[in-house]
């Protein structure tokens, strides 16, 4: 059975755009301020945690929540609290795309699939395997969705200017966590795949779909690749990395050019 069940649908025309449903909604939003960039975060205590700085603003936004970074004018956000996988993270994709959003880099935890790779470790994900549906929607069959190769440069970049060790890698995306095999664990390991989570490939599809910018580093946050699960979540190891991860991203997105939008 081939998926998506109507192949001919890559050139076909939608009945609703997100634009058009942005445009609906257009009196709970308008004097939304659009950031140029956005770090796309899963994480609810990172989310919490900047909430708390001063020098941040939060609102809520569509089905979640913006968190605009001061001291960059309003022009890197942390959006967060939408949900998990694929279709919730597309889902806010598009919207933030309609609205205006340009950049785009997720960072968030990740089941790690390689033993070499420690707890608390960075991976720069360079493409992610489309095991799950939203995708699919967007792009022909493939075996995998990337990121923008432009923004994972500077990424990397300012990941070796800082001296902070990381690893480049690719990762599994699937809808579901709670249907993780054994053997499709052992198989993606042994392809060298790095890490595990219900995303990526979601949302690479979209950005290459819509030719936005996008990147994404991961935080090994857990171990699925031994007999037993072994999580770490909520360990000073796994969350300082995510800290650092973010304001990783926070420079690389600085350095971007920067304009003012408000939905009209």
């Amino acid at each position: 059975m081939p998926f998506p069940q109507y192949p001919k649908k890559y050139d076909q025309e939608v009945i609703i755009t997100p634009k058009q449903h942005l445009h609906a909604e257009r009196e709970d939003y308008e004097r939304f301020h659009v950031p140029k960039s956005v770090i796309l975060c899963f994480e609810a205590y990172v989310m919490e945690h900047y909430k708390q700085l001063p020098n941040t603003k939060h609102e809520t936004f569509w089905t979640g929540e913006v968190i605009y970074l001061l001291d960059t004018d309003k022009e890197i956000a942390i959006v967060g609290n939408f949900g998990i996988g694929g279709p919730a993270a597309g889902h806010m994709l598009e919207i933030l795309i309609a609205a205006g959003v340009e950049n785009f880099v997720v960072v968030g935890h990740a089941g790690g699939l390689q033993k070499s790779n420690p707890i608390g470790s960075l991976v720069l994900c360079d493409k992610a395997v489309r095991d799950e549906g939203l995708s699919h929607h967007y792009l022909p069959p493939d075996k995998y969705a990337y990121p923008s190769s432009a923004l994972s440069t500077a990424l990397e970049r300012q990941l070796t200017k800082a001296d902070i060790p990381y690893a480049r890698g690719s990762s599994w995306t699937i809808d579901s966590m709670y249907r993780e095999t054994k053997e499709e664990i052992n198989h993606y390991a042994q392809e060298g795949i790095a890490t595990v989570e219900m995303e990526l490939a979601s949302l690479f599809a979209v950005a290459t779909f819509r030719q936005v910018q996008i990147g994404a580093l991961l935080v090994i946050s857990d171990y699925v690749a031994f007999e037993d699960w072994v999580e770490h979540l909520h360990s000073n190891t796994t969350t300082n990395a995510l800290f650092r991860a973010v304001e990783v991203t926070k420079t690389v997105l600085q350095g971007l050019d920067r304009a003012d939008r408000i939905i009209e």
